[in-house]
């Protein structure tokens, strides 16, 4: 597992360190901006910064998307099939190597929010103040980020699953059908739809607290994620011949 694991993390590693990099330089130009006091500059970078992580998470969702249908559907990639590793070691190392890659990301995002944050604290304490009289969920305390990044990538990694269960589906039952892209689209939706919809039942659940509701939604997306997994496995073992 721990080889498997070491190969994915080598055939996506160049533009992985690009995102971290970029990561990197949108916090550099807050810092830069910190130093020699100006707003404008202090302001673009956290927003730079922030937009970096969000796309991150996004880029690092699709590179295992893209090397899963590269495995599948190109002669080089398929004889990773053909090693002596079951379908379930060889998909679980790309959701591992995923899941790493973003919660790596994740915590390099959160605490350098935090570093940026204990900075300009004393500037953005009248907005601070306005938020706790509002709704005191509201605040950027580290439960509450910390919540709300545990449910992010919760759900991305369950999006990346469900695309990985539709990429299959592509492959193994409409590869060469005539509509392939679009049902293969229409079905991601449609999943993607359903799943966030069941998550959605935990903010029914009454006087639940937004910390917990992010808590056991990232949980429920865990799970969904998982039962994807297995569904992704038995589909790959029986249609693909692998």
């Amino acid at each position: 597992m721990m080889k498997l694991l070491k190969y994915e993390f080598r055939k996506t590693a160049f533009p992985k360190l690009l995102i971290f990099a970029l990561v990197l330089i949108m916090e550099c130009i807050f810092l830069y901006g910190c130093l020699t006091d100006q707003d404008d500059t202090k302001t673009l970078g956290v927003i730079l910064f922030t937009m970096a992580v969000m796309f991150g998470f996004l880029l690092v969702g699709i590179l295992s998307l893209v090397t899963l249908h590269k495995d599948m559907n190109t002669r080089q990639g398929y004889m990773l099939f053909m090693t002596p590793n079951s379908t379930y070691k060889i998909l679980g190392a790309k959701v591992a190597e995923c899941s790493l890659t973003l919660l790596v990301l994740g915590a390099v995002g959160l605490g350098l929010g935090a570093l940026d944050f204990s900075i300009v604290e004393k500037e953005v304490q009248f907005l601070t103040s306005i938020l706790k009289n509002f709704n005191p969920d509201l605040l950027p305390t580290f439960p509450n980020i910390s919540a709300t990044l545990f449910y992010i990538l919760c759900s991305l990694l369950c999006s990346v699953i469900t695309a990985y269960f539709v990429d299959v589906i592509s492959s193994a039952l409409l590869n060469g059908k005539k509509g392939n892209l679009l049902i293969t689209f229409v079905l991601y939706l449609l999943l993607s739809y359903v799943t966030h919809a069941i998550q959605g039942l935990i903010t029914l659940i009454p006087a639940i607290g937004t910390v917990t509701s992010f808590l056991l939604q990232g949980v429920v997306a865990l799970v969904l994620a998982g039962i994807m997994y297995v569904i992704t496995v038995r589909l790959m073992d029986r249609y693909l011949s692998v």
